[in-house]
C-alpha cells in the first residue's frame, strides 16, 4: 500500500500535452465568457439608448438611426458601429469647418 501512494505522489504532475490542451480549453472558455458579457453590456447600452430622445442623441454625435442600425442582429459589435459614424460626423463637421 505504501508503495502505490510513494509512486502517485512522484507522478503528480500532468503530461505536458495534457496540460497544453487544458490550458487551451481554460483559455476558450474566458475568451467566450468574455465574449458573452460583452455581447449582454452591448444590449443593455443599445437599450438605454433607445429610450433617448433625438435631442439626447444628438448631443453625444447619433441619430436614432444609428442606434436601430447597431441593433439588427448579427452584428458584431454595435458599439464600435455607433463609436465610427460619431466619428465619421466628426471629421465630417471639421473638414467643413475649414
Amino acid at each position: 500500500m505504501d508503495q502505490c501512494l510513494t509512486e502517485t505522489a512522484r507522478t503528480g504532475t500532468p503530461p505536458s500535452w495534457i496540460a497544453r490542451v487544458v490550458g487551451a480549453i481554460s483559455e476558450a472558455a474566458a475568451e467566450v465568457r468574455a465574449e458573452l458579457s460583452r455581447a449582454a453590456m452591448n444590449r443593455r447600452v443599445l437599450h438605454r439608448l433607445s429610450t433617448l430622445s433625438e435631442r439626447e442623441l444628438k448631443d453625444i454625435g447619433l441619430t436614432p438611426q444609428d442606434v436601430a442600425d447597431a441593433a439588427v442582429p448579427g452584428f458584431r459589435d454595435a458599439t464600435d458601429l455607433l463609436i465610427g459614424r460619431r466619428e465619421a460626423r466628426r471629421r465630417a463637421r471639421a473638414a467643413r469647418a475649414w
